[in-house]
């Protein structure tokens, strides 16, 4: 491995353990919405965020009542530990990652998602499949 690779590894945080469920709904509520910021949602990310729903045992996600009544400030609010606010990040970061056309619009709304966990910034593999596996370790164990 490359010295400079390995440094920036280190800065990566991995949780000590998955979330708990509470949390899912909020994250997964906040990576849909970032999906459609550019009103062109892109089958990767939409599959992205299937399979960590799937992984969270939450596939239906976008059907439940809970999902319907959310709005971006209240899922924000729900993130309501480091851990978690964290976890979105690392989570919003891979969708724009999976997105090879993304535009300000998706950029942006990470930042005001970010502004409003008031939380610090987040490292993630450069790896998109490296990445996942970060995410994944969010909600699964």
């Amino acid at each position: 491995m490359d010295p400079e690779e390995s440094a920036d590894q280190t800065n990566i945080i991995h949780p000590p353990r998955p979330l708990a469920k509470k949390y899912f709904e909020a994250i997964l509520f906040l990576a849909d919405r970032m999906a459609s910021a550019d009103k062109e949602v892109v089958a990767k990310e939409n599959k992205m965020i299937d399979s960590l729903a799937k992984a969270a045992n939450m596939e239906n996600f976008r059907t439940g009542k809970g999902f319907r009544e959310l709005t971006q400030k209240k899922a924000c609010e729900m993130l309501d530990i480091q851990a978690a606010k964290r976890g979105a990040l690392v989570i919003l970061a891979l969708v724009l990652k999976a997105d090879l056309r993304r535009n300000d619009e998706e950029q942006d709304f990470f930042s005001r998602i970010r502004t409003s966990l008031n939380t610090d910034a987040v490292t993630v593999p450069v790896d998109l499949e490296t990445h996942k596996k970060l995410a994944l370790e969010y909600f699964t164990q």
